[in-house]
């Protein structure tokens, strides 16, 4: 008794701090409060509290404080700096010690930004989030949407990616590929957060929702720049590397006829608002192979990447998988 106790007294800030969350989802519904009441979703139940009160501030401010998030995750997350920097040095070899550590440091700052931006994502007011925005090239999504065939809306994991699709609404409510996270709590509030500005949420691992939706002529949203492992990809060139990159992006174009276009998303360098880019891929894009068709999203993705590298996700292992090496030997 005294031990449920104890756990009683614990269960209760979590609940204050997670109270603002229950009241945004869509019904105070048993499942939530079920995974919520157990102990190994406190931490990140709180975790996702503390973050929806800090998106309560005024941008500038929010913002600077994901900035110190971001500072201090860089000294105690060294299993993750070390990806980065090791990603970071096989990209840009040209550049000395000094000026990859600042890069480093940065990653880190864009990363708890991001965090914040995850939170707005989520929660905050589309309308006021639209006036952030700046857009560019919107008329070539506009041109391959009035075609009729669905677009793949190709991406990449660029630190503000949960603020995207809400930066994006303003014109076009699209589909998003994603993955389910280990987490249930993080995966249910993540799924009713992204659900607030997209069409639906689609698993990556259901090809073929994927390929329906686009075939019924939607928007569908996916970033193919994780190293999925060799049967799934071709050893294409990103950057100074080559990298094992999905061929599914070719392939859904292929199957569906759906024109491609990229699309990215930028924090500006005075931290008071985003561009986002639209980019069409060439017309014979569903003609290519899938090593022609992987190396051009790899293009794609790098050009866009050096618009402000620091504010990509260097922190997954792209390299992880080498033709003739040892996995992971990289890291």
């Amino acid at each position: 008794m005294a031990g449920r106790g104890f756990a009683c007294k614990l269960l209760l800030p979590v609940a204050v701090i997670m109270l603002p969350i229950l009241s945004d989802c869509d019904a105070m519904d048993s499942s939530f409060l079920r995974l919520l009441i157990q102990p190994r979703h406190w931490l990140a139940g709180i975790s996702l509290g503390c973050l929806y009160l800090i998106n309560l501030l005024p941008y500038p401010i929010k913002i600077r404080i994901g900035i110190g998030i971001g500072r201090l995750t860089y000294r105690l997350i060294r299993r993750r700096k070390h990806i980065a920097a090791v990603n970071i040095k096989i990209c840009f070899p040209h550049l000395d010690d000094a000026a990859r550590l600042q890069m480093l440091k940065r990653t880190f700052d864009n990363f708890g930004a991001g965090l914040i931006e995850t939170a707005m994502g989520w929660w905050s007011d589309e309308n006021e989030i639209h006036k952030l925005a700046v857009y560019e090239g919107l008329e070539q999504l506009q041109q391959a949407e009035a075609k009729g065939k669905g677009v793949l809306l190709v991406g990449a994991h660029f630190s503000s990616l949960d603020l995207a699709s809400k930066l994006l609404s303003k014109h076009y409510r699209t589909h998003a590929v994603y993955k389910l996270q280990k987490n249930k709590l993080v995966n249910y509030v993540l799924e009713n957060g992204r659900s607030s500005s997209l069409r639906s949420l689609i698993d990556n691992r259901d090809s073929r929702k994927i390929i329906r939706t686009i075939r019924a002529g939607e928007i569908v949203w996916f970033a193919p720049d994780h190293d999925m492992g060799e049967r799934l990809s071709v050893f294409a060139p990103f950057f100074e590397q080559t990298a094992a990159t999905v061929t599914i992006t070719g392939r859904y174009a292929k199957m569906t006829g759906a024109p491609a276009v990229f699309f990215s998303h930028h924090r500006n360098a005075t931290n008071d608002g985003y561009k986002i880019r639209f980019k069409a891929l060439p017309e014979d894009f569903s003609q290519m192979d899938d090593m022609a068709a992987a190396t051009l999203v790899n293009q794609t993705i790098a050009e866009h990447i050096l618009i402000d590298p620091a504010q990509y996700y260097w922190f997954h292992r792209r390299f992880k998988t080498q033709p003739s090496l040892p996995q992971a030997s990289f890291y």
